[in-house]
């Protein structure tokens, strides 16, 4: 049965690094198929957040819930299953150096459960595709551009039709003309219903492509759904 339930609830939640309280009794909410910003200068708790909802991080206070998965309390054998939902995508790639950009989808589709062969490389063709990249699949990631690379880090993280994309600082590498190539992707995947939450620095971004933002500051959210969110320089 088809659920409207948000996708990323958050409710009266408290993120922690170590014993340091990065974000305080935050609570928001990311619907199905919206696209949202999480901006914030340096040290103010968007990589903490997002690894909160990935479940790298213990929630200790609050809830949260992602993709069906409630992240307080989540055991570990659960969170396998809850990043099948979930696409990451990472600034700095963290792609398999010595393997193929095949080989690197590959041992993604095999860790999470996949067997049939055949299934597997359609589904590597397509995700190849989706992010326009059609011949790369025998390169190894020296050879292909920063921006290349990204789209491998996105092809991979649609792997599993996850739910959700969760992006830290995907643009904060690269040059303005691929960041908007790679956001017209993020466009394309979220016209399609998937939800994306990406962190970053740069203001010039959010102008060309609109969306809702959520700003971590002094240890609050702030939501541009409920409040005027004053951007004025990157951070």
């Amino acid at each position: 049965m088809f659920s409207t339930d948000p996708v990323v609830r958050v409710k009266d939640a408290s993120i922690f690094q170590d014993h340091n309280t990065i974000l305080s009794n935050i609570s928001f909410d990311i619907q199905k198929g919206e696209i949202v910003y999480l901006v914030g200068r340096t040290g103010s708790g968007k990589s903490s957040l997002l690894k909160t909802l990935y479940a790298d991080l213990a929630l200790r206070m609050g809830d949260i819930n992602v993709a069906g998965y409630n992240i307080r309390g989540i055991k570990s054998s659960e969170v396998p299953l809850l990043r099948r939902k979930l696409g990451i995508i990472f600034q700095d790639f963290q792609l398999f150096n010595d393997r193929t950009v095949d080989e690197n989808l590959m041992f993604v589709l095999k860790a999470t459960g996949w067997k049939d062969n055949g299934k597997m490389r359609a589904r590597l063709s397509e995700v190849l595709m989706q992010v326009g990249l059609g011949s790369v699949e025998k390169k190894m990631p020296h050879q292909l551009s920063g921006g290349e690379q990204q789209r491998v880090v996105i092809a991979r993280a649609l792997l599993n039709e996850p739910q959700i994309l969760l992006a830290d600082e995907p643009t904060g590498n690269l040059d303005p003309d691929v960041s908007n190539g790679i956001m017209k992707i993020f466009q394309q995947i979220n016209n399609s219903g998937t939800a994306v939450l990406m962190a970053t620095h740069s203001y010039g971004l959010i102008k060309r492509f609109p969306a809702r933002i959520l700003k971590c500051e002094d240890g609050k959210i702030f939501d541009s759904a409920i409040e005027q969110i004053e951007l004025t320089a990157d951070y």
